[in-house]
């Protein structure tokens, strides 16, 4: 029997992430202990390095890496050899100065030739699959986006599990509990999803608290949980917490699915 552990958007804060493994029972030396991110392992915290190297320290059997939209964000960074002002804001710089131990245009070409990262992204996938679960960042492929991966128009992608790289980029970005809101699920399926903070779904969808509230500390940070997704992203730079879902799963579903 696999126990996976699937977490998402940690941002670096790596105290907060292995405090909420070691709460959830995962054991670093049991090989049917199996980690699944969905992404935004980095930018915002002050622990890249940490986590990566805790990540990377696993082999390819023992964890499934979602892409993100900051290792997309980061990635972009690399290509143009520049920041931009949405790189500043998502602190995808903060990243590269901690991997690199340096800063400004000579971070990003030492970043190139970094290592661990290029040991993260041998392990990325845009989704992984089982018989009941869809794991992703932000959701799947949901409808037409824009340019910048903005989602315009919400109606179900058949063949979403094809989608070219570009609908991927979007479906990063996706809030999967709004496109989940406009009747976007897959039949016999629960997604499960990051990227967007779980408060927005209590607040908006459940009517359940305050989307934030930082006097008083009513907003939930809880999985998002309804028919058919379960909503993951605990907003940790915001709140400190990092959710872990675990599910078990028999070994001959495991080894079908995995790839």
């Amino acid at each position: 029997m696999k126990k996976l552990f699937v977490f998402s958007d940690i941002h670096s804060y790596y105290d907060q992430f292995i405090k909420a493994l070691n709460d959830a029972g995962f054991d670093v030396d049991n090989q049917d202990h199996i980690l699944v991110s969905l992404g935004d392992l980095c930018d915002r915290g002050p622990d890249s390095v940490k986590i990566l190297d805790f990540i990377n320290s696993f082999s390819k059997k023992r964890k499934i890496c979602i892409i993100g939209n900051h290792e997309l964000l980061l990635e972009d960074v690399l290509i143009r050899g520049s920041y931009l002002e949405h790189d500043l804001h998502n602190q995808t710089d903060k990243t590269i100065n901690q991997l690199t131990k340096s800063s400004g245009n000579k971070a990003i070409n030492k970043m190139k030739d970094n290592q661990m990262w290029k040991d993260y992204k041998k392990n990325w996938r845009y989704y992984f699959e089982l018989d009941k679960y869809i794991f992703v960042h932000g959701y799947i492929p949901s409808g037409t986006y824009n340019k910048y991966g903005e989602l315009m128009y919400v109606h179900y992608v058949e063949d979403w599990r094809n989608c070219n790289n570009d609908d991927w980029l979007g479906a990063t970005w996706t809030n999967g509990m709004y496109a989940w809101s406009m009747g976007i699920v897959e039949k016999g399926k629960t997604i499960v999803c990051g990227h967007y903070h779980t408060s927005w779904g209590h607040s908006r969808l459940h009517k359940d608290g305050p989307e934030f509230d930082k006097q008083n500390s009513k907003a939930k940070f809880e999985p998002f949980i309804d028919k058919g997704i379960i909503a993951i992203d605990a907003c940790t730079a915001y709140s400190g917490l990092v959710n872990i879902l675990t599910l078990e799963i028999e070994d001959e579903e495991f080894n079908k699915w995995y790839k």
